[in-house]
């Protein structure tokens, strides 16, 4: 089970890490708090009626830091956690759409550690498997019409592809980087109820530099998973995004192939592209995102067509406008905000 490998990799490292600590740096706090006024042509992302109140989306405090053993390998560790609201009593006050508890007032996004040695990267934790930060981050720059959602079986609000950000994963191992290129493999269990320790399996392969990103992954969950496959195929993703940056613009894109998701084993694919200029403290993005109707299920086709602008008054102070319309929902949307960082 998921509990009892994260033990087993806690242990491990905590055993390591104890071989003397040649130097230990404090670890950094950092967080963010913003605020955002939106209004939407019809209704919101989960269906329902909302006047434009201003809303704060995201009240997050976190640390990192790192320890650096004696025999040359390290120690890196990350905590996050999301201190707005997740969920009010009418679900609208929140991003994390997935969530539907109105009695968990935190949400955990990252909670982790990784052994960095020469032989590569042991790590377990939450948030760890960096499929969305290697592959969708570079197209989802957005604040309202973005993929910042709790993980579930199947898109929800905004959500075009089916990568949530934050994802619940087990055991993670990066090879070492060499020209530029790096594999990973997640072997983790997401529920305790499948009665599986490895009901889902990912691996990556990625080229990055420091302008230009390719990569390939595949993620396959057991088909004894209830709802997310359909009990007789093992759901698949798989997913092919690069990205290039120039000096002031960068562009990316993301294709994701759906195969046998969820109980009616659907069949479909998105894609996706975005670019983005940047110019001193002025930045503009605007991105094409589209979804084909499955071949099952109740998930529909659309397409989105996104714009945000960004003016970054300080660097603890940035402001933004955002709008998003969609071909075939109800979710056309305009937004204003402020984000604050520490």
């Amino acid at each position: 089970m998921k509990q009892t490998l994260t033990a087993l990799t806690g242990a491990c490292v905590l055993a390591l890490s104890t071989q003397a600590i040649a130097d230990t740096k404090p670890p950094h706090v950092y967080g963010t708090m913003s605020a955002r006024v939106v209004d939407f042509s019809d209704t919101n992302f989960i269906g329902q009626d909302v006047d434009a109140t201003p809303t704060l989306y995201e009240g997050i405090v976190g640390l990192k830091g790192m320890h650096f053993l004696s025999n040359g390998m390290k120690l890196a560790y990350q905590f996050e956690a999301d201190f707005a609201p997740i969920a009010e009593a009418d679900g609208t006050e929140s991003k994390y759409y997935g969530s539907t508890s109105t009695e968990d007032p935190i949400f955990i996004r990252y909670a982790g550690a990784a052994l960095i040695t020469k032989y590569g990267l042991f790590a377990f934790g939450d948030a760890m498997s960096g499929v969305y930060s290697e592959f969708y981050s570079a197209v989802d720059v957005f604040e309202v019409n973005t993929q910042d959602s709790t993980p579930t079986g199947a898109p929800n609000g905004s959500r075009m592809w089916t990568q949530t950000k934050w994802s619940k994963d087990g055991l993670v191992y990066k090879t070492p980087v060499w020209n530029h290129m790096f594999a990973k493999m997640v072997y983790a269990s997401t529920t305790n109820e499948s009665g599986e320790a490895d009901d889902l399996k990912i691996i990556h392969g990625v080229y990055r530099d420091d302008r230009f990103m390719f990569g390939v992954n595949l993620s396959v969950y057991d088909k004894s998973l209830t709802g997310i496959s359909n009990g007789v195929d093992d759901r698949k993703r798989l997913v092919v995004a690069s990205h290039y940056n120039w000096d002031n613009f960068g562009l990316a894109g993301v294709y994701e192939k759906n195969t046998a998701m969820g109980t009616a084993g659907a069949d479909f694919n998105v894609k996706a592209i975005t670019g983005k200029y940047t110019d001193g403290a002025f930045s503009a993005a605007v991105s094409w995102q589209n979804r084909e109707e499955p071949s099952a299920g109740v998930l529909t086709a659309d397409t989105a067509k996104l714009a945000k602008v960004s003016y970054q008054v300080d660097p603890m102070l940035e402001v933004w406008m955002e709008a998003g319309k969609y071909s075939d929902s109800d979710n056309d949307n305009i937004g204003v905000g402020t984000k604050v960082k520490f």
